[in-house]
């Protein structure tokens, strides 16, 4: 309840800001580019199977397509109006590794272990918009929508090894397979203005892609998959 009081509070103070420094707010035919640099976090799994080490599909858990990422890119937007700006982007995410471990143990003669990491990399090309709340205003909200294509390529890492009746057998693998699929974002920002020309801001953002598992094998079909991704950006307008 206190951390909710003090976002109220925080949000009454910035839509109060004076709204007089025009020359600092969004005019019509303001261009911008901006440069970001962030993480995101994936928030679902990628349906595909772990399995132990003996080959038995005994463990049906399914693997997380990424951990935290790397999150960057470059943005160009026009405002139309002084509460619309359209525009063109590129962003890219580097998600970590997703480890997934499993042990198997009879005896000191028949035992194993194995390693599954899987990651993703997302490169997305997309058509940019915004709807900026207070256009006017030193401090401004707005909302960031995005529509566009991801190249995205997961890999699958293995490694396993097995001691079965005294005999020691290892395994490395290693398998990438790339999608081409339609993306999406919406979210919240907000920017401030520190001089005529530069802005600064922070952007949450919930992002939206496919991937086709099937590239894998048949077992697996495509699964949409999403992430969610804190931004800090500094653009120029001109």
């Amino acid at each position: 309840m206190k951390k909710i009081t003090l976002l109220a509070v925080f949000l009454s103070m910035l839509c109060a800001w004076p709204t007089t420094a025009s020359a600092q707010g969004i005019e019509k035919g303001d261009q911008m580019v901006s440069v970001f640099l962030g993480s995101a976090a994936p928030l679902n799994d990628s349906g595909v199977s772990a399995y132990s080490v003996t080959g038995e599909a005994v463990d049906t858990s399914t693997l997380d397509w990424g951990d935290a990422s790397t999150s960057y890119g470059v943005q160009y937007m026009y405002a139309l109006t002084p509460h619309f700006a359209l525009g063109a982007e590129y962003n890219g995410n580097n998600f970590g590794d997703a480890e997934y471990e499993r042990e198997y143990f009879v005896d000191w003669n028949n035992w194993g272990e194995s390693e599954v990491n899987s990651k993703m990399d997302v490169q997305n090309f997309m058509i940019a918009g915004r709807y900026t709340v207070n256009p006017q205003s030193k401090v401004r909200f707005y909302i960031p929508l995005g529509l566009g294509v991801a190249s995205s390529k997961a890999t699958f890492d293995f490694n396993e090894v097995i001691n079965m009746a005294g005999r020691l057998d290892r395994t490395n693998a290693s398998e990438s397979k790339r999608t081409t699929s339609f993306t999406y974002y919406v979210g919240l920002g907000l920017e401030g203005t520190f001089s005529q020309n530069w802005i600064w801001g922070v952007e949450g953002r919930y992002q939206g892609f496919q991937f086709d598992y099937g590239k894998f094998s048949d077992e697996y079909g495509t699964k949409n998959l999403s992430y969610f991704a804190l931004l800090l950006k500094l653009g120029y307008r001109f």
